[in-house]
């Protein structure tokens, strides 16, 4: 998400490498006091593109240049033997390598969180079985959203959020928040099970339940903050 102006530098020792996130570093005083423009090396968008690991997603506002040279240059890489897909408007997957049972496909579930951005995660029995709450594996994804839900996403049930502070939590918190939530209809386990497998979680540093807790008392829902409570009383 860097800002970058079309034009071809690569050549010029003002310009540094890419990091490995895909910022572009100009010495910027100096070489804007000789007039010059501000762009990234040739084949930048392909450069960055390829940096992202096998079967990630992402959107064209992920991309570090300029709405015009990503969206040619994406449309590039799109190509039937490129090495990503489009799956939706603004979103691409970066193709996954093939297995002896063949390709792999891109997740539907993927890719409505990439399109619904941030603060949306697996919502219902998504929720419960992505966060190992429940054996069962439901038919349709299901994801939870901050406020109007996108269009276009077929095959995915979406429920809408009022609470904007969801957009501080990872999809796995999300989905976390979402199995406190509604713990009757979807977890199958005990509590006290149930909230082992959570702090599980936070012990390895997928979830951050003080964040958590934090977002969760924008919420309103009968019993989620005892739960909420509970998790943190420890």
């Amino acid at each position: 998400m860097t800002i970058v102006v079309a034009g071809d530098r690569s050549d010029d020792d003002r310009f540094h490498r890419p990091t490995a996130h895909g910022e572009w570093h100009v010495k910027c005083v100096s070489f804007l006091a000789q007039g010059g423009d501000v762009a990234p090396p040739r084949n930048a968008v392909r450069d960055w593109v390829m940096s992202r690991p096998p079967g990630a997603y992402f959107t064209t506002a992920d991309v570090p240049a300029t709405a015009g040279s990503v969206d040619s240059a994406l449309s590039r890489l799109a190509a039937p033997d490129g090495p990503i897909e489009r799956v939706r408007r603004g979103v691409y997957w970066r193709k996954g390598a093939p297995t002896r049972f063949g390709s792999a496909k891109p997740d539907p579930l993927q890719i409505a969180l990439a399109a619904a951005g941030a603060g949306a995660g697996p919502a219902g029995a998504t929720a419960a079985n992505t966060v190992g709450l429940t054996t069962q594996v439901p038919r349709r994804p299901h994801i939870a959203v901050v406020g109007r839900a996108p269009k276009g996403l077929h095959g995915v049930q979406i429920t809408a959020r009022a609470n904007s502070h969801r957009v501080l939590l990872s999809p796995t918190e999300v989905a976390v928040l979402e199995c406190l939530r509604d713990f009757e209809h979807y977890v199958e386990f005990p509590w006290q099970r149930a909230r082992r497998r959570i702090h599980k979680l936070a012990a390895h540093g997928t979830i951050d339940l003080t964040k958590l807790a934090d977002v969760a008392g924008h919420e309103r829902r009968a019993g989620l903050r005892d739960r909420v409570a509970d998790l943190m009383n420890d």
